[in-house]
């Protein structure tokens, strides 16, 4: 019988290292994954559905204020329809944006994310791995029957298994925020075509996060860099409460500074 050498001894060291940190690694996917299914399966419908708020909107720089009757008939000029709807005053130009959701009608953009988090972790990569392991990208014309730009609210975005762009965007940003990072979604286009995405402020630094990326996704990964994703035109970005308009370059590649205007601050309570 053969003699294991120092080398060979050293070899299966590394093997048996290997295997247990992908065993590790395995067992905290099922840990994760578990969580996830456990927070959906405990939301119903109803709960994850847009709530009444009673909302008012301040107009910045010079506060002017909106009253909830106010933004209710903007609202409701629309006439409810599908699609994702801009609102301008002058001087200042664009001040808000709202969609459609799952109930029919025209919310403000800010409300879909409604403070949710599945379940607590501290690793901001993990949202986004789990994202990509629960949700299934589909188009909304497809998904929702012709009708084009229907957007999901946080919890719905968890809840339900498809989803397109805005969809995945808006439970993945609202998720950070509520691990108390700034982070934000973004609306615009890439490379020509329209598209919904989550910029990260981190450590002094721009992350861009593509929440639709179903390959590659890993908690031990880091984000890429928002200046190195230049195919991606942010026009609009938003959070709970704060909308900005980038009033530079749509070739910008950056989501700070004297391009980027802070435009509204939305009022939410519930009614």
């Amino acid at each position: 019988m053969a003699r294991l050498t120092g080398t060979h001894l050293l070899i299966l060291a590394i093997v048996l290292l290997f295997l247990a940190a992908r065993l590790d690694a395995w067992w905290q996917d099922r840990e994760w994954l578990a969580a996830a299914d456990a927070a959906a399966t405990g939301m119903t419908q109803a709960e994850a559905r847009l709530q009444n708020e009673r909302l008012g909107i301040d107009l910045l720089p010079d506060g002017h204020y909106l009253s909830h009757e106010q933004i209710d008939g903007l609202l409701r000029s629309t006439g409810d329809r599908p699609g994702t709807f801009t609102y301008r005053r002058k001087p200042q130009g664009i001040y808000t944006v709202s969609a459609q959701g799952l109930d029919g009608r025209q919310h403000i953009s800010n409300q879909y994310l409604q403070g949710y988090a599945p379940f607590t972790v501290s690793n901001v990569m993990l949202p986004m791995y789990v994202i990509a392991q629960r949700k299934s990208y589909m188009f909304d014309h497809v998904q929702y029957r012709g009708q084009m730009d229907v957007w999901q609210t946080s919890r719905e975005g968890f809840l339900y298994p498809r989803g397109d762009c805005e969809d995945h965007a808006i439970v993945l940003a609202d998720w950070l925020i509520e691990m108390g990072e700034d982070a934000r979604v973004v609306i615009g286009d890439y490379r020509g075509t329209g598209h919904a995405w989550v910029v990260l402020f981190k450590d002094g630094r721009e992350y861009l996060l593509e929440a639709t990326r179903k390959e590659g996704v890993s908690p031990s990964r880091t984000y890429p860099l928002a200046l190195l994703e230049p195919g991606y035109h942010p026009q609009v970005m938003f959070n709970r409460h704060l909308l900005w308009v980038n009033t530079g370059s749509r070739f910008n590649s950056r989501y700070s500074g004297k391009q980027w205007s802070l435009r509204s601050r939305l009022h939410r309570r519930p009614l």
